[in-house]
């Protein structure tokens, strides 16, 4: 063989090698699918500990709870996967069969799934698999919650018992729509549209959009190819005379009435719901409302007549605030009119409350969550004027972390030029102090539904009903410790309760920069310029760290670089401040303060190398 031969079958074989390697790394179990396993075999582990000691219920207790391990274990449904979870499942098996013939009533083992197929295309939870949910589901299980059964959020689906990952066959969503349980209301889950729900539960039953925790309706929406209709017509400012909200009062009827229909990516007769805009624009009978003249009204008159919504008439005094409303001028006392119409509604009730009220309702959702991670572990609460903290620390700690709140709070309301007087956020915010890197990681699981990575250590959510910031502060750390971290997430927070739509990488971005204007004698703050430059050294596209395409700090930090492009622009970013504050988006009030789209700047900045 020659030089030449040789040489091309040593490239031939180092090809094949990296291609064998792709495929293996690629089809390596994750870490989340490995802690399934772990965790399925440590409830195996304690139920035949309790079978010795004839603790007979709590051995049924820890093999009921080594299933719903093994359903998450096996969402993937991949060969390798199953290889490593098939010696745990045949323990979890025989001990089943033990418990059973020892006369002690189990819940149902699913069966061992079937390797996927990777043939098959994968299915996108976003654009087939929601539609479909919303417009066949949606009345009951989005609108409502029937049966105590939630598809309003894919984490709902995800949480309820209605899914088998990788196995259709036992999903029980599946079976209630073959025997003709569900949809009600007429409706009928077509032949291809049950084999979409069976090959997306076969592939795991994968989340393909950005949080899921949105509302399937607002994805839908946003994923949707929007009809070739007129222009909507330009809504109405409200006067302050009117009687009828419709962020307070209509919207949430549509929501709940009228989205099974209309609020889908196919809306019957093209008459789209989904935001007011589209709501004015009207369908195939033409425009919907005649402001100021009910009876001319095609909506009103539908709804007079029984006829919408299909699933039984409105309530006379719902029906009637919809006249009253049409007759004041239809107005829209929303943010923006593209936004969905249940974000408008849940903005409404947010701001229809005192700050006492909003605090007050937050104060729960705190307790809910914390019982929720920690479960019987007794916390401590502290309440300011403009925090709720809570944590199992010792109290002298809490207070200290309460004390720095308290006096960095101002200087975050003056460096963003924001009035000093009011709340920082309304309704407060809730802190939560976790001494475990354990309890810490729980919060993500079960309450962000996400893996926190070993490098965070704290993490901020804002939702308009709640607000909150978390911090992990172990025992041999002091308060000085979260400082940074604290003040950079209050003022994200602060930022992203300015309007609805404020994105959370533009709220990251003005968290750091608030952070580095107030403690820039920290070192760790002194870094961040440098380091954020190395972090856009590292992105692929400009929008990496807008779309979750790099890891959160890494993106919180190109976010803060691109941030101070901003502040350098004058007093635009003041100005874009200033426009959400009194009342406009964060789409609208960017485009006015700088004359062009966040991404259309962010292109231009990574374009011009800066």
């Amino acid at each position: 063989m020659n030089s030449r031969s040789v040489f091309r079958a040593l490239l031939l074989l180092c090809l094949c090698h990296l291609c064998w390697m792709s495929l293996a790394q690629a089809q390596k179990p994750t870490a989340k699918e490995k802690q399934a396993v772990r965790l399925m075999k440590t409830k195996i582990d304690q139920a035949g500990k309790f079978y010795k000691s004839k603790k007979m219920d709590q051995c049924r207790e820890a093999i009921e709870a080594a299933i719903p391990q093994f359903l998450t274990a096996t969402q993937g449904a991949r060969q390798e996967l199953l290889e490593l979870v098939k010696p745990e499942y045949d323990r979890l098996q025989k001990a089943h069969e033990l418990l059973s013939t020892a006369g002690e009533k189990l819940a149902a083992l699913p069966s061992f799934p079937q390797p996927a197929s990777g043939d098959s295309a994968a299915v996108s939870f976003k654009t087939s698999v929601a539609p479909i949910l919303v417009a066949k589901c949606g009345n009951c299980h989005i609108n409502r919650k029937q049966g105590n059964f939630s598809t309003a959020t894919f984490e709902a689906l995800d949480q309820s018992t209605m899914l088998a990952y990788g196995l259709p066959q036992d999903s029980r969503l599946i079976e209630v729509i073959e025997s003709g349980e569900m949809p009600k209301g007429g409706l009928t889950v077509e032949p291809a549209e049950l084999q979409i729900l069976k090959d997306w539960i076969t592939q795991g039953a994968k989340f393909d959009g950005d949080n899921p925790r949105q509302n399937l309706r607002e994805i839908v929406t946003a994923t949707a190819v929007p009809a070739a209709t007129s222009a909507a017509p330009t809504p109405a400012a409200p006067t302050g005379k009117e009687t009828v909200s419709f962020g307070l009062q209509i919207a949430p009827i549509l929501v709940e009435h009228c989205g099974q229909c209309h609020m889908n990516a196919n809306p019957s007769g093209n008459f789209n719901q989904a935001s007011f805009e589209t709501l004015l624009r009207g369908g195939d009978s033409g425009p919907p409302v005649v402001p100021n003249k009910t009876e001319d009204s095609m909506l009103y008159k539908r709804l007079v007549a029984g006829e919408m919504p299909p699933t039984g008439k409105l309530d006379a005094k719902l029906i009637e605030l919809f006249g009253i409303w049409i007759a004041e001028g239809a107005k829209y006392d929303g943010v923006d009119p593209k936004l969905s119409t249940a974000t408008v509604a849940t903005v409404a009730k947010a701001k229809s409350q005192t700050h006492v009220e909003l605090m007050a309702d937050r104060k729960g959702l705190s307790a809910k969550n914390w019982n929720l991670v920690m479960g019987q572990t007794e916390s401590l609460t502290l309440e300011s004027d403009n925090f709720l903290v809570i944590g199992s620390a010792d109290k002298k700690q809490l207070d200290e972390i309460s004390s720095q709140l308290t006096k960095a709070a101002p200087k975050v309301a003056a460096t963003l030029k924001s009035d000093s007087a009011a709340p920082l956020v309304k309704g407060n915010i809730s802190v939560f102090v976790f001494e475990k890197r354990y309890d810490f990681s729980e919060f993500g699981k079960m309450v962000e539904q996400r893996d926190f990575s070993k490098d965070v250590s704290a993490y901020w959510n804002y939702t308009v009903s709640d607000a909150y910031a978390t911090i992990l502060l172990t025992p041999n750390q002091t308060a000085a410790d979260a400082e940074i971290a604290l003040v950079r997430q209050m003022a994200a927070l602060h930022v992203a309760s300015l309007a609805p739509d404020v994105p959370r990488w533009f709220a990251d971005g003005v968290g750091y920069w608030t952070a580095k204007k107030i403690l820039a004698q920290q070192e760790a703050v002194k870094a961040w310029d440098d380091e954020s430059v190395a972090a856009a050294a590292t992105m692929k596209q400009p929008d990496d760290f807008i779309n979750n395409r790099m890891p959160a700090e890494q993106a919180g930090l190109v976010s803060y670089l691109f941030v101070k492009s901003l502040k350098s622009k004058g007093g635009s970013f003041d100005d874009l401040l200033d426009s959400m504050r009194d009342g406009k988006s964060f789409e609208r009030s960017f485009t006015t303060a700088f004359g062009t789209t966040a991404t259309e700047m962010l292109q231009r900045i990574y374009k011009n190398g800066g």
